[in-house]
Parts: structure tokens; sequence; C-alpha cells
């Protein structure tokens, strides 16, 4: 299954194994302070560079900049644009967006 819903608390350690083997992960934030789940999520990809697609409302896209793809939660079209862009993207252009972002 490519898309995995929980709408349900989950233990911080298997959220950072969920983080771990996640490909990309989408973070659609309309207002929000920091967002410590971007950054939850690139720490747990240190090795494997998954992709972090974050909404440009997130206090968090100040900061991770070029470090992530940046959308508008509002706009479905973008947003599906940019999953099917982290999905397809090269190892060398994961790695680049992870080391900025790291």
């Amino acid at each position: 299954v490519p898309i995995h819903y929980l709408d349900k608390t989950v233990p911080f350690d298997q959220l950072c194994a969920l983080y771990r083997f996640a490909d990309s992960v989408l973070i659609t934030s309309v207002r929000d302070g920091m967002n410590l789940v971007a950054y939850e999520y690139i720490v747990c990809q240190k090795e494997k560079h998954g992709v972090l697609i974050l909404s440009e409302f997130a206090g968090a896209a100040q900061s991770l900049g070029a470090g992530c793809v940046q959308v508008n939660p509002w706009n479905v079209n973008e947003c599906a644009r940019a999953i099917k862009y982290a999905l397809e993207m090269s190892e060398k252009e994961k790695k680049r967006f992870h080391e900025y972002a790291f």
C-alpha cells in the first residue's frame, strides 16, 4: 500500500520507526508553529534520505528551505505533483535535499 494514514496516537519509538521506513512524508499544515514532525522525520532519515514534503505555511518551512519540497496545502494538484516528484527523485537529489535540511 503506497499511503498509510494513521489517525491514532503512536508511541514515540514506533513513530521513529515509521519515519525511518517512509520514503517520503507529507506535512500539510495550514497554520502552524515550528512543527517538530518535520525535524523528527529529517533526523530519522539520516541514512535513507527520504523526502520531506512540507506546507509553505509550516514554521519549519522557513528554516528547512531548500531541504524540502514546499507546497501550498490548499492546492491539491500541487500536492499530488510533489508526491510524484518525491517518489521518483534520484538518490543523488534525495541526498542533496537531506544534507541541506540536516
